[in-house]
């Protein structure tokens, strides 16, 4: 479940969401209304790492509805595409309803971490 407070992206079901539009991340800024899951961090270092642009700010219904792609990130859920939405398949051309690319390298990143760091 993606939660709107006041029209605006805050969540997911202990999860932050994450748009993809045009290449670049888009996260919500940290507040009072925002999860803050230990992931928040990871996912700007992996966009930083792999050359994708990131960057935070207020994310509209109507932004979440028109993305490329959907992200969610958390300690269980790791980093997982949202490929449908109320129903809908998320995304546009080739990837509707499918892990995009952006969500396809950002996972394989993160298992890379993930490895690295049990080594």
């Amino acid at each position: 479940t993606v939660m709107f407070r006041h029209g605006y992206l805050s969540e997911a079901a202990a999860s932050n969401v994450w748009v993809v539009k045009d290449g670049t991340v888009f996260g919500t800024p940290k507040d009072n209304l925002v999860l803050e899951g230990i992931r928040y961090g990871l996912i700007e270092e992996l966009c930083k790492t792999l050359g994708i642009p990131y960057q935070l700010k207020r994310i509209s219904r109507e932004e979440v509805l028109a993305a490329d792609e959907l992200l969610l990130s958390s300690a269980t859920k790791e980093v997982l595409p949202v490929t449908l939405l109320d129903g809908e398949p998320v995304g546009q051309a080739a990837h509707r309803g499918q892990p995009g690319p952006i969500a396809r390298q950002l996972y394989a990143a993160y298992q890379d971490a993930k490895a690295a760091s049990t080594d």
